[in-house]
């Protein structure tokens, strides 16, 4: 019996700490399946509706502008009203967007709807996270901050296979989306959590996060640019490559599946090197080999392309953490939401130009040119990062901050990561 009893209390204990936040962990996910498939979903519609690829870049590039706007506009609403009842009429909103993106088959009307969805996510993210840190411990907060990325990531993989229910060319996708987002309200609405504090308020300092290391910020804006390209125009590129719907789920899920497979080995090997920017360079030279071998793929076997996007959603994915990581190497502790949450919104808005550069090329010159243009950004970090090793000396050991796995959804998941009680 003496095992079993120490296994039955391995596993109360984890049970026991997510259970009180079941239901705001149920709302992650119900959110992230929506999101999931209206990523995919929205540009392979605008492409049957021959919006072009300059339209649909804008689109994404829209939904990052309202992302970073809500991060503005959200916590002094909060302040007003409270959590509960932003987060509803937000999730209310939310829900009503895929709606209009089936009544309204126009670019204009698809742009203004995408920033809307931006901002609204931005805000609900805001309300769970400064939830979820108010309803964990100093002990706890590790496990937590763990298993809302696990649940994360595992949403929007899923939400990508979403697509496979139906034709993009008929509106019951949009409506599957809206049901998603409206049942993200239900769990939240009726949970019994104590009320959480108040959204973190984001003031960057530009200035003093340059000074404080000039390869995060950069590595981070063209991390935005790239990605926000990605999770635009992916879709497009992989049905130009001659994919099935099955083909584009699977195609678009893989860079994901890779980003979450190596992040924190990833961010373990930093801990352990003597110079973090070193492992930021070769991710970048390895995402900008990626992109070149997909910038071609057409003529090469499928199965090169899918391991060529693994490989670039490997090292595409990792290289935002390990920025945050190092720019906090140099900060002092009390700085570490500020620092990461300047850094979130310098991603923010690489990813509002990304889609706009990268579909303009592809417009003119072919949708292999999507990772032509990832490649050359990753590219030219990646140099510059060698160049910066040579010029500033690595942190000393001691004073060096822990790589921690991380989201980039809203400054709050900086308020409880683990990293913001040192």
């Amino acid at each position: 019996m003496g095992p079993l009893i120490r296994m039955t209390a391995l596993f109360a204990k984890p049970i026991s700490l997510f259970a009180p936040i079941g239901a705001l962990l149920g709302g992650v996910a119900l959110l992230m399946l929506g999101n999931g498939l209206f990523l995919t979903l929205v540009p392979l519609r605008a492409d049957l509706e021959g919006f072009g690829a300059a339209w649909i870049g804008t689109i994404g590039a829209a939904y990052f502008a309202g992302f970073v706007l809500g991060c503005y506009l959200v916590p002094p609403l909060v302040a007003r009203v409270g959590h509960i009842r932003v987060y509803a009429a937000v999730a209310a909103l939310a829900a009503i967007v895929p709606l209009l993106h089936a009544l309204a088959l126009t670019p204009p009307a698809w742009v203004a709807l995408r920033a809307v969805l931006g901002l609204c996510l931005s805000g609900l993210y805001m309300v769970i996270e400064s939830w979820l840190n108010g309803s964990s411990t100093r002990s706890s907060r590790s496990t937590v901050f763990s298993g809302y990325i696990a649940i994360h990531l595992t949403a929007v993989t899923a939400g990508q296979y979403l697509i496979l229910l139906d034709s993009p060319a008929g509106p019951e996708l949009f409506s599957l989306a809206a049901i998603l987002f409206a049942l993200a309200v239900v769990p939240v609405s009726l949970t019994r959590s104590n009320s959480p504090p108040m959204p973190v308020k984001v003031a960057p300092d530009l200035r003093k996060l340059w000074q404080n290391s000039q390869v995060a910020v950069l590595g981070c804006l063209i991390n935005g640019m790239a990605n926000g390209a990605i999770w635009s125009l992916a879709p497009i590129y992989a049905k130009d490559l001659g994919l099935s719907l099955t083909g584009i789920a699977v195609f678009v899920s893989v860079a994901i599946v890779g980003g979450a497979f190596v992040q924190y080995p990833l961010g373990r090997l930093s801990d352990r090197l003597p110079e973090r920017r070193l492992l930021i360079a070769v991710l970048c030279a390895t995402a900008a080999c990626a992109g070149l071998t997909l910038t071609f793929a057409k003529g090469l076997p499928l199965p090169i392309a899918y391991l060529a996007y693994f490989l670039f959603g490997a090292a595409a994915f990792s290289v935002y953490g390990i920025c945050v990581a190092h720019a906090n190497d140099h900060a002092r502790p009390g700085d570490f939401v500020e620092i990461s949450a300047a850094l979130l919104l310098t991603f923010g808005v690489g990813a509002i130009v990304g889609p706009l550069i990268a579909s303009a090329l592809m417009e003119a010159m072919g949708s292999g040119y999507l990772f032509l243009f990832t490649g050359t950004v990753h590219g030219a970090v990646g140099l510059w990062t060698f160049w910066r090793i040579r010029r500033r000396g690595a942190v000393s050991p001691e004073n060096r901050a822990s790589y921690v796995p991380t989201v980039r959804t809203s400054p709050n998941a900086f308020a409880f990561d683990p990293r913001a009680e040192r």
